[in-house]
């Protein structure tokens, strides 16, 4: 199922994430570019400066002069005069190559490095290369002045920078994240309450439904609430006209039993046989129809279910019919409510105890349990009876079936949990129990959530 929290967490958080990584990537080379830049901008004026020594030089000799001695140049600076310091220069005029003192007894190929290049130097120095041409000096070849200096302490400068603004950077791109995670929740708590009000509905218990949301969502809650106060006056008419017509049946039944008492007293047994079949039949009929008007208002809008309590004063009831202490029974149920309409769920459990208490010699047993993912009801029933043969299992349920004519009853409790099982899209299995021998019946009715 799609989620509008999921999916909205997910834009932002890739949304958060890429832009991390852009500015990751910015990290690993923009630092590097302006030291870079700032690096070469310095030597550049070096070289100019070196320029103007060699030209001065030039000028104080000779300007049509050959080979220029180094020492008229002067001194560059004292890092150019430090061995190996890491700042070089190399100066090339016609065939005359004048380097600066800090080479040593090293030969740095600078006249082969690109300009803005880099070059290993010696003691593991990554030196910046920087050649600029010049108009010669006198009668002489352009110059090239190449000036290069060792940033391998500032790299591992830029390294350490990237690193701790990388730290820095996750940090605050989690710390975002959770921030933006809050926030999202709080702002979709409406929609949280709007759903768990609809469950509470569903379960048939009293939702408040919170009459200052947002305006997105007020006019889904207002229609909520309407439908949940349709929906239970209909329920409610429903059933009041099921116990009217139910009254209003019965009594003309038992005035025509009456007759047929009557009939017979006057002899004519065979009218009053008639009668009281079609009495019967007509019993069964009206019993059954009324059972499914009511079921067809059902639904969740009732109280919850609380199995193992309301079994139990179920089975104390039926012991008192049925005769005191004659008959045990096992129950065996989760204290918990049940989303199922609880005047459903009695007759259900009524009819199949009531069933199982005619039958059974001494034992009946009531287990009940949702299946792992708590959406299915299931539950069983069985008593330690004669059992049921196997021509007539397949049967069972059916309106009007009996399977012992001396036995009390119409036949119509099996079928009644029928049609509940049935308006609740359950599944219902019969069979004979291999614990306690007599019939067991096997119930599943999905839940809402």
């Amino acid at each position: 199922m799609s989620s509008l929290r999921r999916r909205l967490s997910l834009t932002l958080a890739l949304v958060l994430i890429a832009a991390g990584a852009l500015l990751a990537v910015g990290l690993q080379d923009f630092p590097r570019r302006l030291v870079e830049d700032y690096v070469a901008g310095r030597l550049g004026h070096d070289a100019d400066l070196l320029y103007v020594r060699l030209a001065d030089a030039v000028a104080v000799a000779d300007p049509g002069a050959g080979d220029i001695d180094p020492a008229r140049l002067g001194s560059a600076g004292p890092v150019y005069e430090l061995p190996l310091s890491g700042h070089y220069f190399l100066i090339e005029r016609g065939g005359q190559r004048i380097r600066s003192r800090s080479m040593w007894d090293t030969d740095i190929p600078l006249a082969a490095a690109a300009t803005g290049g880099r070059l290993d130097g010696p003691a593991g120095q990554s030196l910046l290369v920087v050649a600029k041409r010049f108009q010669g000096v006198g009668n002489t070849a352009p110059v090239v002045v190449t000036v290069a200096e060792d940033l391998a302490g500032l790299d591992a400068a830029i390294a350490d920078f990237r690193l701790k603004t990388l730290a820095v950077l996750a940090l605050a791109l989690s710390l975002l994240l959770i921030l933006q995670r809050r926030l999202l929740l709080k702002g979709l708590a409406p929609l949280d309450s709007a759903v768990e009000a609809c469950r509470r509905l569903e379960r048939g218990e009293p939702a408040d439904l919170d009459a200052t949301a947002p305006s997105e969502v007020q006019p889904m809650l207002d229609a909520v609430g309407r439908l949940a106060r349709h929906h239970a006056q209909r329920l409610g008419r429903i059933r009041h006209a099921v116990g009217n017509l139910s009254h209003a049946l019965k009594t003309p039944l038992a005035v025509l039993a009456q007759q047929a008492d009557g009939i017979e007293a006057q002899g004519d047994t065979a009218l009053a046989a008639t009668m009281r079949g079609q009495v019967d039949a007509m019993g069964r009929t009206i019993e059954r129809e009324l059972r499914r008007a009511r079921l067809a208002g059902g639904g969740s809008v009732g109280a919850t279910f609380d199995a193992r309590a309301q079994l139990q004063l179920l089975a104390d009831v039926l012991q008192r019919l049925h005769g005191e202490g004659r008959i045990g029974v096992e129950i065996d149920a989760p204290e918990q409510g049940f989303p199922a309409d609880r005047e459903d769920m009695l007759e259900l459990f009524g009819n199949l105890l009531d069933n199982a208490f005619k039958w059974a010699r001494s034992r009946v047993r009531v287990v009940v349990a949702p299946d792992a993912s708590g959406r299915v009801l299931a539950f069983s029933v069985e008593d330690d009876g004669p059992g049921v043969p196997g021509e007539v299992l397949e049967r069972l349920g059916a309106a009007g079936l009996r399977t012992d004519e001396a036995r009390p009853g119409h036949g119509l409790g099996l079928a009644i949990v029928s049609d509940i099982v049935a308006q609740y899209g359950g599944a219902i299995g019969f069979g004979n129990g291999a614990a306690l021998g007599g019939l067991r019946v096997d119930v599943r009715l999905p839940l809402t959530d």
